[in-house]
Formats: C-alpha cells, structure tokens, sequence
C-alpha cells in the first residue's frame, strides 16, 4: 500500500519561507516531489500536514490583516493567497497521485517506476515540458525525426533512406505489438520500465508468429529496437529505466545463413556476351547489373555516375549511403559499356523493374540454368526448394559478384573494403559468398600445398 506524507523541507529558522514537499513510498520505491507551495514553518503543523489557519505567510496566502504582515529580509511584503487554497491544493496532489497509482494496477498490472510516477505528476499538474518524451514509442518517434536529414560526425552524408525506412517499419510494428499485447486497438504508452527481457522476446515472437517473418528479418528488426533504445539510455533524462537485460546476447536471434548467390567472372563474361540487341530494355538492365559487378557501387550509386566521375582509368565517386569517397579501377566491360552510352551508364529504372528485367535477361543465359537449394526459416519454419541460379539473381547480386571475385583472387579484404565502403569486416564478409568447394580452391592453389618436387640423388 502506498504512503502520502507532506512535510516541509527546511524546519529552521521559522520565519523563513521553505518549500513544502509530498513524500511518497510505494512497491518498494519512493518519490520526493515538490508542491510549489512555500510557508514559514510557524504556520507548519507537522502533526496534521498542514498549514495552520493562522496569519499569511507566504505567495500562498490573502492579504493579512493591516496590523499583521508577514516581510521578507528586505521588508517588502510576501504576495499571498489564503491558507486554505494551499490546504486544497496539497489535497489534489495526493489524490492525483494515488489516481495514478490505481491506473498503472489497472492498465498495466504494475506498479509505476519513479520517474513514471514523477512525469504523470508533472502532466497532471501542468508542469511537463514536452522536452523528453516519456515512453518508447513516442522516443523513437522523435528519434526518427531528429535522425531525418541530419549530419553526424561519423558520415558525411544524410542517414540513407532505407535505413530510415527500417527505422519507420520497427517503430510501426512496434505500435502493433504494444496494441495487442494489450489487448487494445491502438498502442498504449510503452513505459521504459516494462522493456525488459520479457518485452524483448515477447516482440521476437510476435514478428515470427503473427507477421511471419523470415528469421533474418526478425533479427534486423530486433536490432533496431535495441538501437532506440540504446539511445535512449544514453540520454539519461530519458532511458534512466531501461533494464540492462535487453542487451543481452540471449535475446537475439542468430541470423541464419543467407542463400543469396553471386556470379563468378565466367558467368559474368557469358552475360556480358549475350546478344541482346533485339531487345533494348533488356541490354540496357543487363549492361547496368554488369557495371555494378566491375564497380561494386550500390544500385542507388550506380545511376548517378556521369562523364566527369571517370578520372584518368578510375571511377571516382562519393557514395550516397555512407558519404565515402571511393575511387575504382576501370575494367574493361565498364569502359565498353560507357562508350555505348556516350560516356556515361544506363540511364537507371526503379530497382523493383531492374530486378525483373535482370531475371529475364539472366533466364536466356544458359550457365545460369543449374540448380541450386534455397532454403530459409519463416516464421519459424525451414524450408528448402530447388531454384535455377538465374532465379536468384537481383541487382544486389552485382555489388556481391565484385566483392566474391576480387575475395576469390586472393585480394586483401581491407582492399575491397576501400572499394566498396564498408567499415567493418564483419559486415563485409556477409558479401563473400564462396562454396566450401571455391574455398578450398583457394587454399589449394597455395604455395605450401604446391612445394617443388625435388630430384632424387
């Protein structure tokens, strides 16, 4: 059961005004809020709480009588209101307080976290300022707009948008997950004080079961959620109540292998040398997927590429996602196909038709025919199916195709990395997609496995 006491702050000296405060202890916490009212401690009864009906003494209180007035150091009179309406006001904080009390038990089932309790009181008494907001989701919404269009010291260009996309879509399904694990048509406030293990893979489960997500879609949104709030612990008027727990390893989910694929420079070479001049919008989606296969640009990069980007026999270009300066070798199928179009690349389609058109164009290469297993968990089951390789190709396939090649030669991974922008290795190595049998290619062709075969004397 929770405890109201009002006592003021300083006891001594008695005729200097201190502030009156609201002591309040509940479900093994406490909170120590202040009233605004101020009053001398003589007119303090601490017996009962309260202020006395005596003489005025504070900005609280009427006017006195003209032969009693009440003077600060300096003998200007105290503004005053009546003893009574500071007796009312401290009546109305403990019954909002408790108010809240009994809808955290209800709505909730919990009890409030102190800063919960603090920024309910600071609403109901019109005190919050709207500065930090209170809550998950309304965090996250305003994280998001901060984000949007914004600068920071670690990249030179605007948080790309599909990462905002991501952003948007976590928070989005955020809001649906709050809705029905409360079993409400619309999302309740989110208190950082109920995120804790529990929410976490309470949320995991919903993207699998209800929203039946593939697993790795599951994990990129699981890391955004950690993302907001990780932020917000950071912000220590904000996320003082997040639980550490929620970043725990134990919480996530181990992203699955992916069965994306890439071309080898012989498939890549049989593409590039398919005729596809009777169909225009063909040739034109396959010569552009082969210029991201020698560039490893982005297709985002890819269309913005002009005659004044080629410096001497390099592709010199700043990329939008990650604001990096990369410069790249020019190799000949990019040069041909620059000159095909005077100078520049294919004039760029939406990824959504470049993907179709490349699988078309792919499907007439007969090197793409064989068949491969492609298999994933979706929500939460895995299933295999037998594909043509050609099936599997997509314009990301391209910017995959440069990094495995150049990996499969032997270049150093930093080299690449210089190419393709990426900062970690981590995240660089989800792009090498050798088989078991190309990576023992590698190993095979070392010097150590080749020693030079001595003459017997």
């Amino acid at each position: 059961m929770a405890t109201f006491h009002f006592y003021l702050r300083d006891a001594e000296p008695i005729d200097v005004p201190t502030a009156v405060h609201l002591h309040i202890r509940w479900a093994g916490q406490r909170l120590v809020y202040p009233t605004g009212c101020k009053v001398l401690p003589r007119h303090w009864n601490a017996t009962k709480e309260q202020v006395t009906g005596k003489a005025p003494t504070c900005p609280h209180c009427t006017p006195p009588p003209s032969d009693r007035v009440d003077v600060d150091a300096n003998g200007k009179p105290f503004a005053v209101e009546a003893h009574r309406d500071i007796k009312e006001r401290l009546k109305v904080l403990q019954a909002c307080a408790v108010g809240i009390l009994d809808t955290f038990a209800r709505e909730h089932n919990r009890a409030p976290a102190r800063n919960e309790l603090r920024n309910a009181l600071n609403t109901a008494d019109g005190k919050a300022t709207g500065d930090a907001p209170m809550d998950l989701l309304s965090y996250a919404q305003s994280f998001i707009e901060s984000e949007e269009g914004q600068f920071n010291s670690k990249r030179k260009a605007p948080l790309h948008r599909a990462t905002l996309s991501r952003y948007k879509v976590t928070l989005d399904l955020l809001r649906s997950y709050a809705a029905k694990r409360a079993k409400r048509t619309t999302a309740p406030p989110v208190y950082f004080s109920e995120v804790d293990a529990e929410f976490v893979t309470g949320f995991t489960a919903y993207l699998t079961t209800v929203e039946k997500y593939a697993i790795n879609t599951v994990v990129k949104y699981g890391r955004t959620l950690r993302l907001f709030l990780r932020r917000a612990k950071e912000n220590k008027d904000v996320g003082k109540e997040v639980a550490p727990e929620v970043f725990h390893r134990r919480l996530s989910l181990k992203e699955e292998d992916s069965d994306q694929i890439y071309l080898n420079a012989d498939e890549l070479a049989a593409f590039y040398q398919l005729d596809l001049s009777a169909n225009p919008r063909l040739e034109r989606a396959r010569d552009l997927f082969i210029v991201g296969a020698w560039t490893g640009l982005r297709f985002g990069d890819l269309s913005r590429v002009q005659p004044e980007h080629v410096e001497g026999d390099r592709l010199k270009v700043r990329t939008s996602k990650t604001g990096k300066d990369v410069a790249i070798p020019l190799h000949p199928c990019v040069r041909e196909i620059m000159a095909k179009y005077g100078g520049r690349v294919p004039s760029g389609i939406s990824n959504q038709k470049q993907n179709g058109y490349i699988k078309e164009a792919a499907a007439l290469v007969p090197a793409l025919q064989t068949k491969i297993m492609v298999g994933r968990t979706v929500a939460g089951v895995r299933r295999e199916v037998a594909r043509a390789k050609w099936e599997r190709v997509t314009t990301h396939t391209a910017r995959r195709s440069f990094a495995s090649n150049l990996y499969r030669i032997g270049t150093p991974a930093r080299t690449i990395m210089a190419v393709t922008g990426h900062s970690t290795e981590q995240a660089f190595m989800r792009y090498i997609r050798l088989t078991n049998e190309e990576h023992m290619d590698i190993i095979a062709a070392l010097p150590m496995f080749n020693p030079p075969v001595l003459k017997a004397v």
